[in-house]
C-alpha cells in the first residue's frame, strides 16, 4: 500500500472469505495484544463486519466513543467510514469523508494530503443513493466519477434514485 495510514483507502470490497479472515485477526490482535483496548481492531473489524453485510452503524457509534481522545483515531475512523459508504456509495460518504479530512488536516503528510484532497475532489461527481449499490474498488469509483463528471452530469449531494435512468 501506498502512502501512510490517513492516506490510504480501506474500502477495496472483499470477499465473504477474506471479510471473515479479517474479523479472526482482528480477534486474534486483540486476545494477543498488550494494549486495551485495541483501537486497530476495532478498525479492523468495522471493515470486515462491513464487507460480511452485517449492522455497523453500532459499531462505529461505539469506535467514536472510543477514539474520542485521539485525534489521529478520529481522523482514520471518519475516513474509512466514508471510504466504506463510497465503496457502494451509499449517501453520506462525503459527510465522513469530509469530516475526516477536517479531523487529519495537519496530520497527512504533504503527499497524503494532496493524494486525499485529489481522491475526494474527483470522487465528489459520484451519484449517491440510499440503497447500496455493487461494490466498486477506488479504481472502479473514480473511472465512474470521471465519466460521470465529463458527462456533465451535475453532482448529487444527497440521495440518488438508481432506478432514474434519466439522471
Amino acid at each position: 500500500m501506498n502512502g501512510t495510514i490517513l492516506g490510504r483507502w480501506y474500502a477495496e470490497p472483499l470477499t465473504p472469505p477474506a471479510a471473515e479472515a479479517l474479523l479472526t485477526d482482528a480477534d486474534r490482535r486483540r486476545r494477543n495484544g498488550r494494549r486495551s483496548p485495541c483501537h486497530v481492531c476495532g478498525l479492523m473489524e468495522l471493515v470486515a463486519r462491513y464487507w460480511l453485510g452485517q449492522a455497523v452503524d453500532p459499531l462505529y457509534q461505539d469506535l467514536q466513543v472510543r477514539l474520542r481522545r485521539t485525534t489521529h483515531g478520529r481522523a482514520l475512523l471518519e475516513l474509512m467510514y466514508g471510504q466504506l459508504l463510497a465503496s457502494r456509495r451509499l449517501a453520506g460518504a462525503f459527510d465522513h469523508l469530509d469530516q475526516g479530512f477536517e479531523i487529519a488536516h495537519r496530520l497527512f503528510t504533504p503527499g497524503d494530503y494532496l493524494t486525499v484532497m485529489n481522491r475526494h475532489q474527483r470522487l465528489r461527481a459520484l451519484p449517491l443513493s440510499t440503497e447500496p449499490l455493487p461494490p466498486e474498488p477506488l479504481e472502479g469509483l473514480l473511472v465512474l466519477a470521471e465519466v460521470v463528471r465529463r458527462l456533465g452530469t451535475p453532482s448529487h449531494r444527497g440521495p440518488h434514485d438508481p432506478t432514474d435512468i434519466y439522471g
